[in-house]
């Protein structure tokens, strides 16, 4: 890719951002690829565009603010639906962020003026503008889980997340696979690190939030984030 006008993708979920990141590291090595950035409209976006740098650079999607009286009783899926439903492609649509007040949808500006139009969302009124704030971002949530585990094995970390035994994890992990930090591995073996984000199919996602010294036994001590 020569330098120029600035490119960019449309929205990637969190697997398709690794999966990208990492071909784009692996191939800055043997050419000259622009700078580009992540952006998914605030600094925890999960689903984001890549940017690549160049002249006439602007961001390529744009926060669409729902409100109205009855907005806090639609869900997440009465938001995406309702933008499908204009075949937009779940592509064209980034982090849906549902508040009791106001719902925050990033989508892509070539398909803004198809969205400005809705007055309804799951039959309810509502009305749209474009001041999206940081009171939008709703809290994360989570389950603590402090434990201590052998190793820092993706199989000793995860057993203690999900409340199985390490010979059952194991087995789900090498049967199913669990995603490490977005990507796919089927290996029990892999290490983990503080901060990293996993998550295994029908059992949650969690973040390995903190890593501390060694107990008597020789353990070591963690604490788990398990998303709510």
């Amino acid at each position: 890719m020569t330098s120029g006008r600035s490119r960019f993708s449309c929205f990637l979920d969190e697997r398709q951002l690794a999966l990208c990141c990492v071909s784009l590291e692996r191939h800055s090595k043997d050419s000259e690829l622009p700078d580009y950035e992540l952006s998914g409209g605030y600094d925890e976006a999960e689903r984001r565009v890549i940017i690549f740098s160049g002249y006439g650079y602007t961001v390529p999607f744009s926060p669409v603010v729902f409100s109205g009286r009855d907005v806090g009783k639609l869900t997440h899926r009465d938001f995406l639906g309702t933008l499908m439903s204009l075949n937009i492609k779940r592509e064209m649509i980034g982090d849906i962020l549902v508040g009791e007040e106001r719902t925050v949808a990033f989508v892509m500006n070539s398909v803004l003026p198809l969205v400005e139009e809705l007055s309804k969302v799951g039959g309810v009124g509502v009305t749209i503008s474009h001041d999206f704030s940081e009171d939008d971002i709703p809290e994360k949530k989570f389950d603590v889980i402090n434990a201590t585990v052998k190793s820092l094995r993706i199989d000793a970390v995860l057993s203690d997340a999900i409340g199985l035994s390490r010979e059952k994890t194991q087995a789900l992990i090498r049967s199913e696979g669990v995603l490490l930090n977005h990507l796919m591995i089927f290996e029990p073996s892999e290490s983990v690190n503080e901060g990293d984000v996993f998550s295994l199919r029908g059992k949650g996602k969690f973040i390995l939030n903190h890593v501390g010294g060694m107990s008597k036994k020789d353990r070591i001590f963690v604490t788990i984030y398990k998303f709510k």
